[in-house]
């Protein structure tokens, strides 16, 4: 009868006297590990590339065989800053060399008008002004407004990036509150 309740008494554990709500929280967990111990965990990304995000969106616009490896081309040629600083005339003579693409600077323009229709709003400029001019068109304010500000890009540019004021005033006859 002894030996009886010895082997009974083996069988059983913690567990069996003891349930998870018992236990406190902070003891279900270990940490093996000091504040002062260092750390390196692998940084983990699912995030698309700026290239990636925008061969997405060429996915989605209706373009044939040719004008989607144009368009693929010159999105490979766009920057991290999201300009275009290669003049389209090279593009023209790199994709006769490389990609044996027969093609002109009209039909480059055309391709890229489409790229410049992309997010973020400005992609594919080839320079601020054309930039500034871009994120403009999508402004949703009154037409005087957006009207004014696209002419002082496109004409005035130059007394614009050089803060005259002043000589844009004159020049459009307009006040303070209309150049602001």
């Amino acid at each position: 009868r002894n030996n009886e309740n010895d082997r009974d008494n083996d069988e059983f554990s913690i567990e069996d006297y003891l349930n998870d709500e018992d236990i406190p929280s902070y003891r279900l967990s270990t940490r093996n590990y000091s504040k002062d111990d260092r750390r390196d965990e692998i940084p983990f990304s699912t995030g698309v590339t700026f290239h990636e995000f925008l061969e997405a969106q060429l996915g989605l616009r209706k373009l044939d065989e040719e004008e989607h490896a144009l368009a693929d081309y010159l999105i490979g040629n766009i920057d991290e800053d999201g300009y275009l600083r290669r003049e389209l005339e090279a593009v023209v003579d790199d994709l006769a060399f490389s990609l044996n693409i027969s093609t002109s600077e009209e039909k480059l323009l055309e391709i890229l008008r489409v790229i410049q229709d992309f997010d973020p709003v400005g992609v594919g400029a080839r320079d601020l002004r054309e930039c500034l001019l871009l994120q403009i068109r999508v402004k949703k304010q009154e037409q005087e407004e957006i009207a004014l500000a696209h002419k002082i890009i496109r004409h005035h540019f130059d007394e614009f990036t050089r803060k005259h004021y002043d000589k844009i005033q004159n020049r459009l006859g307009i006040d303070d509150e209309s150049l602001k």
